[in-house]
């Protein structure tokens, strides 16, 4: 079986239509309710933290947890802003595909080599040979026989279903 060459479009993946306003969308959820969520555990911390008893456990409870928030949140924007980076230097390239049944490593299944294992419905981007060159999550749940990424198929990247809409970000955790 000989697959097509995958090609590159022209300009950047932020060029197309919607892409962007998805990661703008993250990031403003990101900050309403990261922000939202500390305000609501760090103002009531900040009274109850000097009393004593047990109202200054929960003060010192609700610092911590909005000390966990805060992490989660600035993961959250710097995910964000990972998508941003690449989708504004990074073209898409049309990768011609196929879905396939593939091994696995994941915490349940059959244990070899040291690892737990499974089988998974992936999306195989194909070579010109028509030999697998890797393997991602599906982007959506319509993908056809292409689909555009844009980054780097070594290490990840964005993967989205023809047309840019929907896109995932997508990183490669081991060689098949």
């Amino acid at each position: 079986m000989t697959a097509r060459a995958r090609r590159t479009l022209p300009g950047v993946a932020a060029d197309t239509q919607g892409v962007l306003d998805g990661v703008r969308a993250g990031t403003r959820a990101g900050l309403v309710w990261g922000g939202l969520a500390l305000a609501v555990q760090l103002v009531p911390a900040a009274f109850l933290v000097t009393a004593q008893g047990p109202a200054g456990f929960l003060g010192i409870a609700l610092t911590i947890t909005g000390l966990v928030t805060l992490g989660v949140t600035s993961l959250w924007l710097r995910a964000r802003g990972r998508e941003r980076r690449i989708l504004t230097s990074c073209p898409w390239e049309v990768w011609p595909c196929r879905t396939d049944q593939v091994r696995v490593v994941s915490g349940e299944g059959r244990r070899s080599n040291g690892r737990k294992w499974s089988t998974d419905i992936r999306l195989v981007l194909l070579k010109p040979d028509g030999q697998a060159r890797c393997s991602f999550p599906m982007p959506g749940p319509s993908v056809s026989d292409e689909v555009w990424f844009a980054g780097d198929v070594d290490t990840g990247g964005i993967l989205a279903v023809p047309g840019g809409l929907p896109w995932r970000y997508v990183r490669r955790t081991g060689r098949r």
